[in-house]
């Protein structure tokens, strides 16, 4: 009896399961970006130079989704000597398993961040907390997260370098 009990328990569990795991991993992934971000924001305050997150950045044999960094010469572009504060690659890790930028949105790659001179997509903040571009204007932009069952989540970085997830 109770291995019928703990059958029709998991009939019903593990189809709720397959459902909720894809949502939290997508959540988990926008609150990741949403703290480094902010990470980026902290370290140019920190550090008195512009933090600066850059995306799809390779760096030895490696591509990143993102990489913060120390941005001291003011290109927003990692350049070798630069402080690197923290990189990541969500296909690494299992609790971002199934997410990814959405290619729908941002003109193809899923982000609306201005590129710098490599053509990456990229944001710096300033000692003062003020987002810049790579033309030296205000930075802003949203970068469009969406998991495998298409549900999808913005993060939003505004012109006075609020950041949000939408």
């Amino acid at each position: 009896m109770l291995m019928l009990i703990m059958v029709i328990v998991a009939a019903f569990a593990i189809p709720a399961f397959s459902t909720w795991l894809p949502d939290q991993r997508l959540k988990a992934a926008s609150r990741d970006l949403f703290s480094n971000l902010q990470l980026a924001k902290m370290t140019a305050a920190k550090k008195g130079s512009n933090g600066a997150i850059c995306f799809n950045q390779p760096i030895a044999s490696k591509t990143y989704d993102f990489v913060v960094f120390v941005d001291v010469d003011e290109d927003l572009e990692y350049d070798p000597g630069e402080e690197v504060v923290t990189q990541r690659r969500w296909a690494d890790e299992d609790q971002y398993m199934d997410v990814a930028l959405d290619p729908s949105e941002g003109g193809g790659d899923g982000l609306t961040f201005s590129q710098n001179d490599e053509g990456r997509p990229a944001i710096a903040f300033r000692p003062s907390g003020v987002p810049i571009s790579n033309s030296g204007g205000l930075g802003m932009g949203t970068a469009y997260l969406k998991n495998s069952k298409g549900k999808k989540i913005k993060v939003v970085v505004s012109p006075a370098g609020n950041i949000r997830i939408e």
